[in-house]
């Protein structure tokens, strides 16, 4: 998938993930996707819980070993 920006979360752990993915959506423009990398394994439930409460929309997730890619986007 392609994205407009990528956020390394690689080594952070909750909530860190989801406070950097937050912050960079609120950057970004409606339309426009962030892909987030991250190894902490809570990542994987964690975003899409966080999109459901905040409004954000989760494109894919895909899992690659212990990576985990999360594509969101601004409404």
């Amino acid at each position: 998938m392609k994205a407009d920006k990528t956020l390394d979360c690689t080594g952070l752990f909750c909530p860190m993930p989801i406070v950097k993915t937050k912050i960079e959506l609120d950057k970004m423009k409606p339309g426009e996707v962030l892909e987030v990398l991250a190894d902490d394994p809570g990542f994987e439930k964690d975003l899409p819980a966080w999109c459901k409460t905040t409004g954000g929309q989760l494109l894919a997730m895909e899992k690659d070993g212990n990576m985990f890619k999360g594509y969101v986007t601004k409404k």
